[in-house]
Order: structure tokens, then sequence, then C-alpha cells
């Protein structure tokens, strides 16, 4: 049986373990919670569903400061434009994130722009997933010009 909640003591506990909590709704205050576990961790794989602006935010709040971390997925969540802002002001600071994948949200041209702008003074980031974004002119062409001058990202998707 799938659990509905992160709040399901074996079924976190196991996922945790693994460091992926897909499959739980998390939402933005399990999110909000989680952020402080950012400070030890050095991968969370997945990170659960329904995460929106808001948990983006307090994630992205915790990625700042962050010396560890060297991936964080979270894919297949609600993360729009805002919360793709707070994920690349935290990318200006952070220098061990190696990989963000951020698949099938829906930051659009203003969240890829926001990404796009802090690429071109990250150091550490190597992977960039964006498949699935709702992504148009003006939003690819800011990546292209970042990974044009980006001295560490390899992978852009």
């Amino acid at each position: 049986m799938r659990p509905n909640s992160i709040f399901d003591a074996d079924s976190f506990k196991i996922c945790f373990d693994e460091r992926s909590l897909i499959g739980n709704n998390i939402g933005d205050k399990g999110a909000t919670a989680l952020a402080n576990a950012l400070a030890k961790n050095e991968s969370l794989q997945a990170l659960g569903e329904n995460i929106g602006d808001e948990g983006a935010t307090a994630l992205a709040n915790a990625l700042a400061n962050n010396e560890s971390l060297q991936a964080l997925d979270l894919g297949a969540n609600k993360i729009g434009a805002e919360g793709a802002k707070a994920l690349a002001n935290a990318l200006a600071n952070n220098a061990s994130l190696h990989t963000l994948r951020l698949k099938h949200n829906i930051i659009g041209d203003k969240g890829a722009t926001a990404l796009a702008n802090a690429l071109v003074n990250n150091e550490s980031l190597h992977t960039l997933d964006l498949c699935d974004n709702n992504i148009g002119h003006e939003g690819a062409t800011a990546l292209a010009n970042a990974l044009a001058e980006s001295k560490t990202l390899q992978t852009l998707g």
C-alpha cells in the first residue's frame, strides 16, 4: 500500500534511508520542514510531490547555506517561476550542488531566465534538468546564452 503522507513512519524511514521521498504527498509544509534536513545531506534523489513555490523557496533558503548537498531532484512537482527564482538565488551562494533536476514542473520563461542568470556565476552545477517546464523562446534563449558562458554546466536537459 502506497503511503498518502510523509508522516507514515514506516514508509518515511524506508524512503529517508534511500534518500528518496518520491511518492509521498509532501507539499509545501512538508518541504519547509525538510529544508532543515538539508544541512547534513549530500543527496536527496527525489523529493516528494505537490511541492509548489512556497516549498521550493524554503528548500532554496536551506540550499543557499548548505555545503554538502550534491544532488537535488524536485521533478514532478508544482514549482513555478517564483520557486525557480528562489532556487536561482540559492545557486548564487551554493558551491556544492552538482545536479539539480526540475523536470515536469511549471517554471516557464521567467523561471528559466532566473536560473540561466544564476548559471553564469555558479561554479559547481554540472547538470540542470528542465524538461517539460513550459519554457518558450525567451527562456530557451536565456538558457542558451548561459550555457555558452558557464564554465561548469555539462548537461542541460
